[in-house]
């Protein structure tokens, strides 16, 4: 008989463990803008979209949507050849080419 309270106070420890994470974007805008301006001189526009977790990139003439990657940190997204890291105000845009260019958003 003694079991019955021990076995349903395990099960809510158990609950308990399994209750969702809050979002981290929560507290942030839906959408923002910026442009970088990167090492060899070339810029690239960005809007991060926090609803969806994705970017939409303008870069050479070009324009690319890349979806966000999990993260412990900072920001990465990935598509089309595309690889978007970064924190702060730096990013490493690596293309398609395996061509890594650091860049900085401009304010």
């Amino acid at each position: 008989m003694n079991r019955l309270p021990v076995a349903l106070a395990a099960g809510g420890i158990v609950l308990v463990g399994c209750s969702t994470m809050p979002d981290p974007r929560a507290g942030l805008p839906p959408m923002m803008s910026t442009s970088f301006r990167c090492e060899n001189g070339s810029r690239f526009w960005v809007r991060f979209d926090n609803r969806d977790d994705s970017v939409l990139m303008r870069i050479d003439d070009l324009e690319l949507r890349l979806e966000g990657q999990r993260v412990a940190s900072g920001i990465h997204y990935a598509g089309v050849g595309h690889d978007l890291r970064g924190k702060g105000d730096a990013v490493v845009l690596t293309r398609p080419t395996g061509e890594s260019l650091r860049c900085t958003a401009i304010r």
